[in-house]
């Protein structure tokens, strides 16, 4: 049987009430707790005997707030059983018109079982199941690159930087009243522009009102748009037309003869002669960057007894090859590595983070109900020993 307003009012003060009261008892049994940490064993007894009784009466509050529970579930699935009609007629909005007298009724009510029929003949329920788990994200790549460099900030919209750019060393061992030898050293000048990244979402005002978690997956997708970006831009931009000046344009090519009279004949190989090479730029390696394809060939190397040479296949292995972390990027093609100087020969200069802007004033946004969602951030990247870095193209 259906509860009328009067009593499920009652019924829902009754609840409420019962509510504080159980958080007044539960106040009330912490402070007797804290009592009871200060008396000796003898003035305990009586301190918990009371501690006992409040825990029977929060039990029984408990019982009470669940069968109070119940009654108002059953009087919720009655409710949801009612007809589009029904929930019509039952409501305040239409008891209270006067419909002897030209007007409207406006009601909102709850289809929940809107059963029909489509176009067999065959009868449908269209209940809508409960959002639980909220919206499911295609998967997403991890980004490693930014966490290579050095990374400072910048207030100029360029980076003006003095590089050496030529150095004759004519030190030498000198006689007594002779003339010492001249050395040389040539500077220029070289500016980078800081560059913009960004993109935009558009989405109604009504889904942003309707599905909150509607906004917050628009900025994760947007933030994560924007450092995937980034990290391709990072490793590959050209310099040209707003892109970032990126570390493989400027890199040094791979000299496999750099170790003399020794052919390496694996990447492996490859990547220790590449290691030298940076070393004689006089700047240490520290991270090599490769695809994910590269990655999994090399773990999957084998000796001669058919052993894994670089991981265990229960276990895994650190990603590290020659002293050196390794960090896959899908923006790195298969068979391609860099390796390089990234914690001294390079700096990102973060000219303004991550910022996300939300306006109605883009296009006819106004008239249509529309909210734009901005992500932008500025940064350029300053290579400044391009002999740091090595890389090895596998198209060359």
């Amino acid at each position: 049987m259906a509860l009328d307003t009067a009593d499920m009012d009652a019924l829902k003060g009754e609840f409420k009430s019962l509510l504080d009261e159980r958080d007044k008892k539960s106040d009330d049994l912490g402070e007797q707790i804290d009592h009871l940490k200060t008396k000796s064993e003898e003035d305990a007894t009586d301190i918990k005997g009371r501690i006992d009784g409040t825990n029977e009466e929060i039990k029984g509050i408990n019982e009470a707030l669940d069968t109070i529970e119940k009654k108002l579930a059953k009087q919720r699935s009655f409710e949801e059983r009612k007809t589009i009609g029904q929930q019509f007629i039952e409501s305040d909005a239409f008891k209270a018109a006067n419909l002897t007298e030209q007007g409207r009724v406006s009601v909102e009510v709850k289809d929940i079982l809107n059963s029909g029929n489509i176009a067999t003949g065959v009868s449908r329920n269209v209940l809508v199941p409960e959002q639980e788990s909220g919206f499911v994200a295609p998967p997403q790549i991890e980004l490693q690159i930014r966490n290579l460099f050095l990374q400072g900030t910048t207030t100029s919209n360029a980076i003006r930087s003095i590089r050496e750019t030529g150095y004759t060393n004519n030190a030498a061992p000198v006689a007594e009243g002779a003339v010492k030898p001249l050395s040389d050293l040539t500077f220029g000048e070289v500016t980078l522009p800081v560059q913009k990244i960004a993109h935009r979402f558009k989405a109604s005002m009504e889904a942003l009102d309707d599905a909150p978690m509607l906004r917050s997956y628009i900025d994760g997708r947007g933030r994560y748009g924007l450092n995937l970006v980034e990290e391709a831009q990072l490793l590959t931009g050209d310099g040209t037309g707003g892109n970032l000046s990126g570390v493989l344009p400027q890199a040094t090519a791979y000299d496999n003869t750099t170790l003399a009279g020794y052919t390496p004949t694996t990447m492996v190989d490859d990547i220790r002669v590449a290691k030298l090479q940076v070393r004689k730029a006089l700047y240490p390696a520290s991270g090599i960057v490769m695809s994910p394809d590269s990655w999994a060939e090399i773990e999957l190397l084998k000796d001669g007894d058919n052993h894994y040479l670089f991981s265990s296949v229960t276990t895994g292995a650190t990603p590290t090859l020659w002293g050196m972390p390794v960090v896959t990027s899908d923006s790195m093609d298969p068979g391609d590595f860099l390796i390089g100087a990234f914690g001294l020969a390079a700096q990102i200069w973060d000219r303004m983070g991550m910022t996300v802007l939300m306006s109605t004033e883009d296009e006819d946004n106004f008239q249509r109900n529309l909210m734009t969602i901005l992500f932008e951030k500025r940064l350029a990247l300053e290579v400044t020993r391009p002999e740091a870095f090595v890389y090895h193209n596998e198209v060359v």
